[in-house]
């Protein structure tokens, strides 16, 4: 069993290149290790990533990891302390051949990747449009910004026929407005410039940095996830369906 904590503790931690740009699908990488589970089957550590892992509300990136004489499909992508394991099968080549040091090529599962943007950028716009629905914001209690199903949990008394009609519309405004997103690093000591809007502060952690997804003019929320660059990527947002929750309510969703 390999215990991928214990590894994260000797590992150096990995470069996220997800976070600096959302857009790359491929790099060139080191493999800076390889820890089999099976004959099929490994954590690999590389000394930077462009494969997003499970957690802030979407799920792992997948892809492919190609070197000479082998190649691996992604199977899922999990965050220890700030390295990056990669759980992989191989599909061609041998377990031998594969080392420490070697130079592989990331490619990365486009299509889902773009969809789980345009879905976690959708949910922050729902954010600003329940708040403007509600009078205020609303508090998050869980979510899954991902395909197949995505949604938003929010404490509130279920939505009325008309709260649904001022959340579908307030949230394609935005689509149709182009709203620039971006992302900054902020200190402690800065973040109440940089999040506005943003429910759940209170519950942040204390931490050094933080990235903050600045939607223009709507919100700016800390968040590590991956969005798009501007609203209008979005065709438009769908609401579909509500529930409700032994706390509040679910706002299942869709961006096209």
């Amino acid at each position: 069993m390999v215990d991928i904590r214990e590894i994260a503790k000797i590992t150096p931690r990995t470069f996220r290149v997800y976070l600096e740009d959302p857009y790359i699908r491929e790099i060139e990488s080191t493999i800076m290790g390889v820890h089999w589970e099976k004959k099929d089957r490994a954590y690999i550590t590389l000394d930077k990533t462009i494969f997003h892992p499970k957690g802030g509300g979407q799920d792992g990136d997948s892809g492919l990891i190609i070197g000479e004489g082998f190649k691996f499909n992604i199977l899922k992508v999990l965050e220890v302390d700030d390295v990056i394991f990669h759980y992989v099968k191989l599909i061609y080549g041998s377990p031998e051949i594969v080392k420490t040091g070697l130079m592989v090529k990331c490619i990365l599962d486009w299509e889902k990747r773009i969809k789980i943007m345009k879905l976690h950028t959708a949910g922050h716009v729902l954010d600003y449009a329940v708040g403007e629905a509600y009078g205020g914001l609303i508090e998050t209690l869980s979510a899954n910004h991902s395909p197949p199903e995505a949604y938003i949990e929010y404490k509130a008394e279920i939505p009325s026929e008309d709260k649904i009609r001022v959340i579908y519309n307030e949230a394609n405004k935005i689509v149709r407005e182009h709203r620039n997103v971006k992302c900054v690093w902020v200190e402690y000591r800065d973040l109440s410039r940089y999040a506005f809007n943003a429910p759940n502060l209170d519950r942040l952690p204390k931490a050094d940095k933080y990235r903050i997804v600045i939607i223009e003019g709507i919100n700016g929320i800390p968040c590590t996830g991956t969005h798009l660059s501007n609203t209008g990527e979005i065709n438009e947002i769908k609401i579909v369906k509500i529930e409700k929750t032994d706390f509040g309510f679910k706002l299942y969703y869709d961006a096209i």
